[in-house]
């Protein structure tokens, strides 16, 4: 029996991949100054749903040989990892650098928010199990 239904696999993935935005965006606004930066940012939500999506209604095949195709749900949670890109088509100035602060500001800010949100789910979730387990 899963107590979350993976509730907290999918908070947990999304904590981390904020937590690796945020240092991003630190470091695209670290870079203003620096010739030829360009901006990198972490694609994760697409991941994140495609994974979400597939562990709702999915037939999970047993391999019983390393030679046997393997079918069924192959987009699980555990292997969904943020993908880092890097926005090679833009330029924000002559020498090449394209951050503009005011769009790393209003990341960096829905980040945050993410971020909180999770912790609150998380949070909350604990508190739910520690209330049962109090009454037991």
């Amino acid at each position: 029996m899963k107590l979350f239904d993976n509730n907290i696999k999918i908070l947990e993935k999304g904590l981390d991949a904020y937590t690796q935005r945020a240092d991003l965006l630190a470091n695209n606004i670290a870079n203003i100054n620096t010739p030829n930066y360009k901006r990198k940012d972490i694609k994760f939500e697409s991941f994140l749903q495609q994974a979400i999506d597939g562990n709702q209604m999915s037939i999970d095949g047993k391999v019983t040989n390393e030679k046997h195709f393997t079918f069924g749900n192959t987009t699980s949670l555990d292997v969904v990892s943020p993908s880092i890109i890097e926005e090679k088509s833009t330029t924000m100035r002559n020498d090449g650098n394209n951050i503009d602060v005011e769009k790393e500001k209003v990341e960096q800010t829905k980040n945050n928010i993410r971020y909180q949100f999770a912790t609150n789910r998380i949070s909350q979730n604990f508190s739910l199990l520690k209330s049962v387990i109090k009454t037991k």
